[in-house]
């Protein structure tokens, strides 16, 4: 072999360590914001997917905590994108794990609803994600729950939280019927960057859509809950009736 093609051999080797060098770095860098919260590259990319961009530089270990469940340095993650029900595009934010987390996002102007899951060998745990990109005129009760296909829910477990300028507060007006919940969250008033999140586990298998509403007009709690749960629904989930008729914005939903 000349002294030439040696040179080219050496030069392309020298290359190709440095790129290895570089996607290592990156697949292994750490995020830190200014609360001092860590992420991973993974979790920082499932974090701006999921959240939408600029939630990171605010996150609390509390709401980290939120998503650690779903172990995303150690899972794949999927999700279909759509914006007003018309699918956008298809992320895959991971490339060398075994296991999966899989998910849908539906935007809107005013709103994005995003939807993820990672499961075991008996349950799946389930994030809905629904993120204001305004600030709603109508601060009333909203309605976000699921519907179940062929699953059900795993001992009962749902937890509800809204956070925005004001802070963090949980609810549990739930209602639950045989193939499916709601629950009733009241939008605080004067604040901003308004969140509301929801997470619950369901048994192994089946299908979940998961629908969230904003109340258009001034409802009480008690007539929040007037709704049955049906694929023919507002997100393929709540059907209301009495005094919550023709209050809801029927946004499209989410499933997995």
């Amino acid at each position: 072999m000349n002294k030439k093609n040696l040179i080219l051999i050496f030069t392309f080797a020298v290359i190709i360590s440095i790129l290895s060098i570089n996607v290592y770095a990156s697949e292994n860098q750490i995020y830190v914001n200014n609360n001092g919260v860590e992420l991973t590259s993974k979790e920082y990319e499932f974090i701006n997917i999921f959240y939408g961009n600029n939630y990171f530089e605010n996150m609390t270990q509390e709401d980290y905590d939120w998503i650690a469940v779903l172990d995303i340095n150690n899972n794949e993650v999927y999700y279909d994108v759509l914006y007003d029900n018309n699918k956008l595009s298809f992320e895959n934010l991971s490339m060398f794990a075994n296991a999966s987390i899989n998910g849908t996002i539906h935007q809107t102007n005013s709103k994005r609803l995003a939807i993820a899951k990672t499961c075991d060998a008996v349950k799946c745990n389930i994030l809905t994600n629904l993120t204001w990109l305004t600030n709603p005129t109508i601060r009333s009760y909203d309605v976000i729950g699921a519907r179940f296909s062929g699953t059900s829910l795993y001992n009962n477990s749902i937890t509800t939280k809204v956070k925005s300028s004001s802070g963090v507060t949980y609810y549990s007006n739930n209602r639950f019927l045989s193939n499916g919940f709601g629950t009733s969250v009241k939008l605080p008033t004067s604040s901003t960057n308004i969140i509301i999140e929801q997470s619950f586990y369901t048994n192994l298998g089946g299908s979940i859509y998961s629908s969230y509403q904003h109340a258009t007009s001034n409802i009480s709690l008690a007539n929040s809950f007037l709704y049955t749960i049906t694929s023919s629904g507002y997100g393929k989930v709540f059907n209301f009736y009495g005094n919550a008729l023709n209050v809801y914005d029927g946004m499209g939903g989410v499933d997995i």
